[in-house]
């Protein structure tokens, strides 16, 4: 979605930061705690920091129009591809370890393309951060310049009760505000939120349902997206296969 910004951290490799988790059996009392525990749950086997692997991902957008995109992952090197069969022809794009690149039909895009489709280096960059930070949650939350209050809210989120880890960032990686949503027994996480700015409530909120097993990883199936101010509904990506492999390039 065009409108919504990341943290330039989504691009960085995973690093642990050295938070303490909660003792065994015991809740989590902060929110470092909060989030350890919702790693804990979504990868158990912490299979995240090595991932290479591909999604399949159906998109619906609210004036009715559908697409299917294939997203290689490589987590370890920050490189992705993507490929969509667009009304413009067949879009491939991607970030290797020498750099971007696009094709349409196999072949470089027209000035007027590059444009059009958002094939310029800068753009392809900001989607590989999109969907290394936003496929990679929880567990993008232990990169470095991620700062979690370490006070644990209680909210009600679609309907339910959660508990609620705030996240913000360096001033150097991201200036948004974000709710990280959990279930208050599994620590699931169950939807999240970030404000561009809170006094005037410009950003989105985003609703997670389903799980899929990958490579050991539960990974929500369903996000549904939505304006704070208006509640008005942006979309929705769906998870619909997964297939061992990174990036082909």
């Amino acid at each position: 979605m065009t409108r919504f910004r990341l943290p330039a951290l989504a691009m960085g490799f995973f690093t642990a930061c050295g938070v303490e988790s909660a003792p065994a059996n015991s809740p989590p009392s902060t929110g470092p705690e909060l989030v350890e525990a919702a790693i804990a749950y979504h990868d158990p086997a912490g299979a995240w920091p090595s991932l290479r692997h591909g999604l399949v991902i159906d998109q619906s957008r609210p004036d009715g129009s559908r697409r299917s995109a294939t997203v290689r992952l490589d987590v370890p090197k920050s490189t992705f591809d993507y490929q969509e069969d667009s009304g413009e022809g067949l879009i491939s794009k991607g970030v290797t370890d020498d750099g971007c690149f696009a094709t349409v039909d196999g072949r470089q895009p027209t000035e007027a393309q590059v444009t059009s489709l958002r094939l310029d280096c800068p753009s392809i960059e900001r989607m590989r951060n999109y969907y290394l930070y936003l496929w990679g949650l929880p567990m993008k939350l232990r990169d470095p310049g991620t700062i979690i209050d370490p006070v644990i809210a209680d909210d009600e989120f679609d309907g339910r009760a959660t508990k609620v880890a705030k996240v913000t960032y360096d001033a150097d990686v991201g200036t948004d505000i974000w709710y990280f949503h959990f279930d208050p027994t599994t620590y699931r996480m169950v939807g999240y939120q970030f404000h561009h700015d809170e006094t005037t409530g410009r950003g989105e909120y985003i609703l997670l349902s389903g799980e899929r097993d990958v490579l050991g990883m539960r990974i929500p199936v369903e996000r549904r997206w939505f304006t704070n101010a208006e509640d008005s509904y942006l979309g929705t990506d769906v998870l619909v296969d997964d297939f061992p492999g990174g990036p082909q390039r």
